[in-house]
């Protein structure tokens, strides 16, 4: 029996039992570190322990006292660098007999842990698109299944509105893909449409397609929440246009945020809320170790706390904009500091934005996922190339190399593959440019569904493409295009004088035993040159003496 992975809500509330046990500790802390100064004079450990406690208190079901910290943080904040009077050293001993006596008391029972947080469900869905067919001409139905199916969706088909509320009673779909027309009816398609929008719990976005071309016809999917309307016969390219838009959230790549914060259970809070939304995480309790982290692996925001130990937030920012591969990443500062000024300066120098601790887990979600979609289009537009949005060749180059690079130092196997459309001056030459762009994109879709997690897929140039597999030994990356290939010879393109079909053939070499990126793709090139010389369609392993 599969052991069940514990809730969101069970993982919150563990990290609420561990603040609750370790609070006796970091009031100890915070004593001493106030007797020290008395000693002393008022140093920087007494001032961080109370800006910590101030920002995780709230979160962890302690708003008093989170207050009463913050209280006196700024209370500090205003003491003479050498020494205290006597009487704001008076309000500091209040206000710290004031943080035993508010924790004693134990969690605020309304605050706590966000209630919407523990109720909400994980967006991301790992699952391909399930799309419904309404269709009554089988053949076409059979064929539009097919077609679909080569680039990873799940589709079921249906003949009779009737047939489709029976499937929809058992599992509501993505999308709805319907004619307009069917035997029940001529707007039978678009009052199957708007029953469906009745028995969903969220909106089902519908795609029309019709051998009819009417105003009333358009009216009626319109009407029925038509998103797209398209003709017969079935363009595929441009259907998989309007597919890749009415599902483009669910099929998204998650999110990664690095999450830098040396409170630790606060940090483990901010990920766990985030996880539940559908993204990546990975915490750093020293920045210190931002770089390394960044050079690893891809990251589309930071999420940090600009007090802490040894290096602030907004020191880190600076060391890290210096860097020009990370001018444009988000930085989300995340702090108690309420002073405006404070704020714009922490900003000016190198921040996007300004979260004020606590803050609740809707407004954190909201926050970091409009920063990092916005970071997520503007990289595509500096790096994607503009008709497929595949990586574009300068920017394949510079990913090709970090997995070079990653690969040699967790010595595992890396396969690159250069692949171009066979014959492809010919489909211009016969059916014109507009119809060789959308071969181009039909290519490009197949490469972004069919390929696996982790894999790359780029233009190279004109009708060229190329394809990163980390963790792949070059037998394994042989199977795999090689299956692309098959998929691809069974798409149908569709012109005016009839459908026709387009193969490609493709070379692969590998790292090791090609460890630089020059070697690795002129090695690629050639592979692909003996696939295209031995009669196209078909892939050349690489086979280095």
């Amino acid at each position: 029996m599969t052991e069940q992975k514990p809730s969101k809500a069970d993982k919150l509330r563990v990290l609420q039992e561990r603040f609750i046990n370790e609070l006796p500790s970091r009031l100890n802390s915070i004593l001493q570190a106030w007797q020290q100064c008395q000693i002393i004079s008022v140093d920087s450990d007494f001032y961080r322990l109370l800006h910590s406690l101030a920002g995780s208190a709230g979160t962890f079901g302690f708003p008093l006292l989170g207050e009463c910290a913050r209280e006196l943080e700024l209370l500090v904040k205003q003491l003479d660098d050498t020494s205290a009077d006597n009487e704001k050293t008076l309000v500091i001993k209040q206000k710290l007999n004031d943080l035993e006596l508010i924790a004693q008391q134990g969690p605020n029972k309304t605050a706590g842990i966000n209630k919407s947080a523990l109720s909400s469900k994980t967006v991301r869905d790992d699952k391909p698109a399930l799309i419904y067919v309404l269709e009554d001409d089988l053949n076409l139905a059979k064929e539009t299944e097919q077609q679909l199916k080569h680039f990873g969706y799940r589709v079921e088909v249906f003949h009779t509105t009737t047939s489709l509320q029976e499937g929809i009673s058992q599992q509501v779909p993505d999308v709805l893909l319907a004619d307009i027309h069917l035997p029940e009816g001529e707007d039978a398609g678009p009052r199957a449409a708007a029953e469906l929008q009745k028995d969903a719990t969220h909106e089902v976005p519908v795609i029309f397609i019709s051998g009819h071309n009417t105003w009333q016809d358009r009216l009626n999917a319109v009407r029925a929440g038509g998103q797209s309307y398209l003709s017969k016969p079935i363009n595929y390219s441009l259907l998989l246009d309007e597919l890749e838009v009415v599902t483009g959230n669910k099929q998204q790549t998650s999110y990664h945020i690095l999450i830098v914060d040396d409170t630790k259970l606060l940090a483990e809070h901010y990920s766990t809320v985030l996880q539940a939304a559908g993204m990546h995480t990975k915490i750093l309790n020293n920045p210190e170790n931002i770089l390394d982290v960044l050079a690893e692996s891809s990251t589309d925001l930071i999420l940090m706390d600009i007090y802490m130990p040894g290096c602030t937030g907004v020191e880190a920012a600076k060391v890290i904009r210096q860097h020009a591969a990370y001018t444009n990443l988000p930085i989300v500062y995340l702090s108690t500091e309420k002073a405006l000024d404070q704020q714009l300066e922490a900003l000016r120098v190198g921040g996007d934005d300004f979260l004020q601790k606590p803050i609740s887990d809707n407004h954190l979600v909201a926050a970091v996922r409009i920063r990092a979609r916005r970071f997520r289009e503007l990289t595509a537009l500096m790096s994607r190339d503009s008709l497929t949005g595949l990586l574009n060749h300068i920017n394949l180059k510079l990913t090709l190399e970090r997995e070079i690079s990653q690969a040699r130092r967790r010595s595992s196997p890396l396969s690159f593959v250069m692949l171009d459309i066979d014959n492809f001056k010919s489909v211009n030459d016969t059916y014109g440019h507009p119809i060789g762009d959308r071969v181009i994109k039909s290519l490009s879709h197949l490469l972004v569904k069919r390929l696996r997690k982790g894999d790359i897929a780029a233009r190279y140039g004109g009708e060229e493409f190329a394809v990163v597999l980390p963790d792949t030994q070059p037998e394994d990356a042989l199977d795999l295009i090689n299956d692309l290939r098959r998929q691809f010879a069974q798409i149908l393109n569709a012109h005016e004088s009839g459908d026709f079909i387009v193969t490609f053939s493709a070379g692969i070499a590998s790292c090791p035993p090609h460890k630089q990126i020059e070697a690795l793709l002129e090695a690629a090139d050639s592979a692909l040159y003996q696939a295209k010389h031995a009669g196209r369609n078909q892939v050349v392993l690489d086979k280095p003496e």
